[in-house]
């Protein structure tokens, strides 16, 4: 399945990316990572966009107490959408 992420941002986007991109072997545990897209929409949010990813195990880390404490400080909230292509 393919998903859409809003993170809602306490930190500056800048501090917040270097976070996601240091998370990158992680990240490859639960999704395509050579397909990962991310940007900034604004100040206050950035978007992530994962491909082929196993929701069970996206659940289990963003449930993870570790992942919730490395990123405590700079997400506000993620708000996950799944996407499915237009045929």
């Amino acid at each position: 399945m393919d998903m859409h992420i809003i993170v809602k941002l306490k930190s500056s986007y800048e501090d917040w990316h270097q976070l996601f991109l240091g998370d990158g072997q992680n990240r490859s545990k639960i999704c395509n990572e050579s397909k990962t897209l991310v940007a900034k929409a604004n100040n206050n949010t950035a978007l992530v966009t994962l491909f082929e990813v196993d929701m069970n195990a996206l659940a289990a880390m963003m449930a993870n107490p570790e992942f919730i404490k490395k990123t405590e400080e700079y997400v506000e909230e993620h708000i996950p959408y799944t996407i499915t292509e237009l045929t």
